[in-house]
């Protein structure tokens, strides 16, 4: 038991948690975990308290999001049960700019996506959504696009899952350098001016949004909302946030991973790639975790349709634009993928690195203000210019069949029997890739995998010496 809180999980592990929240959220509002526009109502909460200005609030009146918080405090407990915080990961600024305006591109993405890779991902794909199956397409390839030119900028090798200060430690004793780009000994940041910097502004940003929610007069707010409710939305954000803090999930690099089987080793060598995020690509660890959150919910999306006779959840719905799919998930999809690959994670893996103290999590802060600023500017002429254009009316793969429910309900089945059979194929496939059994990739964490088969490397040299 004490391993389980004090060691970091496996990517399946971590999905299974994320999954919950999932279902928990779903059962009680009957949708799934709404997130970005959340943030930018938080950053509305600096408006109306400080600045007095309404760059945001036009359009995002200022409140407090209970989910995203406890998606910053889930980061920050896994940081308490691990004890390790990771201030002491030190990033080039070259990696924080391409952080920073990562998520600038993320956060209107997810404007004329109308929702991020995890609303998409963790929430429409499970609920069959046409939608977000087209999003996830277009994403992924500019996705690559993005890893490409993050290795032509000499950032390659700082794409991982986490940072372990155990790992990096061992690797610095067996010189291994392509693991310890981020390792300094010498690094102190709190004398880190940048760190300091935006720290101060991720904390102004928690105490206005408390301040907003302590006035009572917004609809999430501590009066308005009943404790109940408050209590269930920050434990569902909790489960997300410690989901990733002990794993790793991630949604964009999930949805990557299998690429990589069409990839030699001397392609990852080529972009500097770390050998424990080839280790981890290789081995689809982040798609397997990625698929048990999916299938989690969708067995409950199944469930409550057809037994309890709920509706199906409708992801997206474009005001008085009533297209399932339009142009702005042609524009905003990829750029949803490109801004997840520089921020070295999505959404709410940021979240929860937030509350890690990675800096490139405080670096993205910032620019998601910058990329929200444009919609609530300009929101009605973007809706005209993005979401009056539509190439389909259907929302929902289901809408495409024959009015008929056992036509349906034999649709949904065999779409979630596509799912478990993909994850099955995923940890079969991706356990003799990693060299490791069936048991050990559902149960041990990347890291004790990689340290696994970096042992065993180094044994392999070691006789070679003799």
């Amino acid at each position: 038991m004490r391993n389980i809180l004090t060691k970091p999980w496996s990517f399946v592990w971590g999905g299974f948690v994320v999954g919950l929240a999932e279902v928990i959220y779903f059962l009680k509002y009957e949708t799934p975990i709404p997130i970005t526009t959340g943030l930018a109502k938080m950053f509305g909460t600096l408006e109306e308290n400080i600045t007095k200005t309404d760059f945001i609030t036009r359009t995002y009146s200022g409140d407090i999001h209970w989910v995203l918080i406890g998606m910053v405090f889930g980061g920050f407990f896994v940081t308490i049960l691990e004890q390790e915080r990771k201030s002491w990961v030190k990033y080039p600024p070259r990696v924080l700019l391409l952080a920073f305006f990562g998520a600038v591109i993320f956060g209107f993405g997810t404007r004329l996506a109308q929702g991020c890779t995890a609303w998409h991902y963790l929430g429409g794909i499970p609920a069959m959504s046409l939608t977000s199956i087209v999003v996830a397409f277009v994403s992924i390839p500019f996705a690559y696009l993005a890893f490409m030119l993050m290795a032509k900028l000499n950032a390659g090798g700082f794409m991982k899952h986490h940072e372990t200060k155990a790992t990096v430690e061992k690797c610095v004793e067996l010189e291994y350098m392509t693991e310890t780009l981020c390792y300094d000994p010498e690094y102190r940041p709190y004398k880190d001016r940048v760190r300091l910097g935006l720290t101060a502004f991720f904390l102004l940003l928690i105490v206005s949004s408390f301040w907003t929610a302590l006035k009572g007069e917004s609809p999430n707010s501590i009066g308005s909302m009943p404790w109940i409710e408050i209590t269930l939305k920050t434990l569902v954000g909790l489960l997300v946030g410690i989901g990733i803090g002990k794993s790793g999930f991630g949604t964009e690099c999930a949805v990557m991973s299998p690429k990589s089987l069409l990839m030699k080793p001397h392609h990852f060598e080529a972009m500097k790639v770390a050998k424990i995020t080839q280790t981890m690509f290789t081995g689809m660890m982040p798609f397997a975790g990625l698929l048990v959150a999916i299938i989690m919910f969708n067995f409950t999306i199944l469930f409550t349709w057809i037994v309890l006779g709920w509706d199906v959840p409708v992801v997206v719905e474009a005001g008085r634009y009533k297209f399932g799919f339009h142009l702005g998930h042609l524009i905003g999809g990829p750029m949803l993928g490109i801004g997840s690959v520089m921020m070295l994670g999505c959404e709410i893996r940021t979240y929860s690195r937030l509350g890690m103290s990675y800096l490139t999590g405080l670096a993205a802060l910032p620019g998601f203000l910058l990329g929200y600023l444009p919609y609530s500017l300009y929101k009605d002429r973007i809706d005209d210019i993005f979401f009056s254009r539509g190439f389909m009316k259907e929302k929902n793969m289901l809408e495409l069949l024959p009015d008929n429910e056992f036509v349906q309900y034999g649709f949904a089945m065999l779409y979630t029997a596509m799912l478990v059979w993909l994850l099955v194929w995923t940890i079969k496939k991706g356990s003799q890739i990693a060299k490791v059994s069936k048991k050990e990739y559902v149960t041990k964490s990347t890291d004790e995998i990689f340290m696994k088969e970096l042992h065993e490397e180094h044994i392999r040299g070691y006789k070679l010496d003799i």
